[in-house]
């Protein structure tokens, strides 16, 4: 009976590690995304970058959720996302608090904390149904929007502090109209790619568990040199 409990307790332990590892992972990911393709859109003043790296924020966060089935952790991955930002601080030399890195930072927060939310009600049909995943995409794209613009407005971000109710319902209805459409295919592309690779990849996890702890710390490494690198290159 002890030596069961101990062989649980280990079981336990190991599922836990590997959840971190994907959150650190995914977030990695997400992170790197940012700061090189959400860098370049924004030098060229792309209209609908939040859109884009937003969309594909739900993608990721999709494909964690029908990989590891822990939709309430998902947040977990927009925190390390958005750790990103403050390091493009430290490569420009400037407070980790300074307006670029906040605004964007509360952005990731707060699109991962509507995912979350989101997924988690609709969870029991998230895998199942075509139609749950759509409903999600939808739902998120909307609600983070919502989110960063009270916190926008009541923080005085941007352009939100001295915007009318008028321009503030126009910038969350068209922001968050591009975010729940680019949101919903990029979340349906994610949620394809996590069911395709679920079962290989937890059967390379269990089997070869040192070369699955090697390959994910050389990809989390690569993402961070890679936004370090991305950073100091001026996007």
């Amino acid at each position: 009976m002890q030596a069961l409990r101990k062989l649980r307790t280990v079981s336990q332990s190991g599922d836990v590690l590997r959840v971190v590892i994907g959150i650190l992972v995914f977030g990695s990911i997400w992170g790197l995304v940012e700061a090189t393709l959400g860098g370049a859109l924004h030098l060229i003043h792309f209209a609908y970058k939040g859109a884009i790296t937003g969309g594909i924020g739900m993608a990721i966060m999709a494909t964690f959720v029908v990989m590891y089935r822990r939709p309430k952790l998902v947040f977990c991955i927009a925190v390390i996302a958005a750790l990103f930002k403050p390091l493009s601080a430290v490569i420009y030399g400037h407070p980790i608090f300074a307006p670029f890195v906040v605004n964007p930072a509360s952005a990731i927060l707060l699109e991962g904390l509507a995912f979350s939310l989101v997924v988690s009600l609709f969870s029991k049909g998230f895998e199942s149904s075509i139609k749950v995943p759509i409903a999600a995409g939808i739902s998120a794209g909307y609600l983070s929007i919502i989110l960063y613009g009270v916190l926008a407005s009541a923080a005085g971000m941007g352009n939100w502090a001295s915007w009318g109710l008028a321009e503030r319902l126009s910038s969350v209805f068209a922001n968050g109209t591009g975010l729940a459409i680019v949101g919903t295919c990029l979340l349906l592309l994610g949620h394809l790619v996590g069911t395709k690779l679920r079962p290989n990849f937890w059967q390379f996890m269990t089997a070869k568990p040192k070369a699955f702890y090697a390959s994910t710390i050389a990809i989390t490494a690569f993402c961070w040199i890679g936004a370090a690198v991305a950073f100091a290159s001026g996007l």
